[in-house]
């Protein structure tokens, strides 16, 4: 067993790799996964980069692909490697054969990683051999794509996607820097009109006026609006229920719901001692409020997610909401989208 991806297991098949390291071995598919994407993601500014991906559904069974990009990455679209694949992959599961909805394709976040979220995906083998072969490029770039075993799930907050202005760039950047809008949103724009997203010409003067007639208008034009609320789980103000969205997507991720029980020691694990009173009593707040159930047993109690309270689990996760008066007394700020 390995305790982490080298250079040399990036020849390899991702789900061989994950499958030989130790957090696989002790039950833990969804780490061993990240694991190999950290280790693809250091090779994707190279021009003979290996993007290995992950496939697989959300909790509400909708077909994701998570890549070695960061949320990061995909939110500021830089550097130009990382950025380039995240265009050819929205690209390639926006293809007509290939069939993503561009009215409801997204970017969610998954243990720090892009993860595309294409309902409308009909055939996931399908679609994932369209991801390998547009990220397979004449300048030696290659792309596998592995399995997540479906007890697990993908998905999370969403990576938020504003323009950048003064980016720099032909293609797809000067188009997005036109329309002021995310290089995303432009490939989903083009995609929702019958346009081709693989094929954008290094001036897309053009493009753009045709997007406007369309009804695109750029962002400097719009009256002055607040900005809109951020409901990634690192955005949120208040700590306590930033550590249970934490906690909480992470048990949905490990598939910790019903009958799957696990040790309530993750509430605590990593925290100070300073903050692990505080996790006691979210965690028990948590049951008291339906969010979790206990399995009765004696010794070392152990708790999974209530597979009843899915779509308030979802809200807590997804947006920091609650409709429970007595954990919303926990928080110390209003959640992202009040006030």
């Amino acid at each position: 067993m390995a305790t982490a991806v080298t250079l040399g297991d990036l020849s390899r098949d991702p789900d061989e790799v994950a499958r030989g390291l130790v957090a696989w071995q002790r039950g833990d598919p969804d780490e061993a996964a990240a694991q190999t994407l950290v280790a693809s993601e250091r090779v994707m500014k190279s021009t003979k980069f290996v993007l290995w991906s992950w496939s697989g559904r959300t909790s509400q069974g909708e077909p994701s692909w998570v890549l070695p990009v960061t949320a990061g990455q995909a939110a500021t679209f830089a550097p130009k490697g990382p950025a380039a694949a995240l265009e050819r992959s929205v690209a390639a599961l926006l293809d007509a054969e290939v069939g993503a909805d561009p009215d409801l394709l997204r970017l969610e976040e998954w243990n720090g990683f892009t993860c595309i979220v294409a309902p409308g995906v009909a055939d996931m083998e399908l679609a994932s051999l369209a991801l390998e072969d547009a990220n397979t490029t004449k300048a030696g770039g290659q792309a596998r794509i592995a399995a997540l075993p479906a007890e697990y799930t993908l998905g999370g907050g969403p990576i938020p996607l504003a323009a950048d202005p003064l980016a720099r760039g032909r293609g797809l950047v000067a188009l997005s820097r036109e329309m002021l809008l995310h290089p995303v949103l432009v490939l989903l724009a083009l995609a929702r009109h019958g346009f081709d997203p693989a094929v954008i010409p290094d001036d897309p003067t053009d493009l753009a006026e045709s997007l406007r007639d369309l009804g695109y208008s750029a962002e400097a034009s719009l009256p002055d609006r607040p900005p809109a609320p951020s409901f990634a789980i690192e955005d949120d103000a208040c700590p306590r229920r930033r550590h249970a969205r934490r906690v909480l997507r992470r048990l949905l991720q490990k598939g910790k719901i019903g009958g799957h029980h696990t040790e309530i020691d993750h509430f605590t694990r990593g925290l100070p001692d300073h903050e692990k009173r505080d996790a006691k009593e979210i965690v028990e707040a948590l049951l008291r409020a339906g969010i979790l159930v206990e399995k009765p047993s004696v010794g070392q109690r152990h708790i999974s997610l209530n597979r009843e309270s899915l779509p308030e689990i979802h809200a807590l996760i997804e947006r920091g909401e609650t409709a429970d008066p007595l954990l919303a007394a926990m928080w110390t700020a209003p959640a992202p989208g009040e006030g």
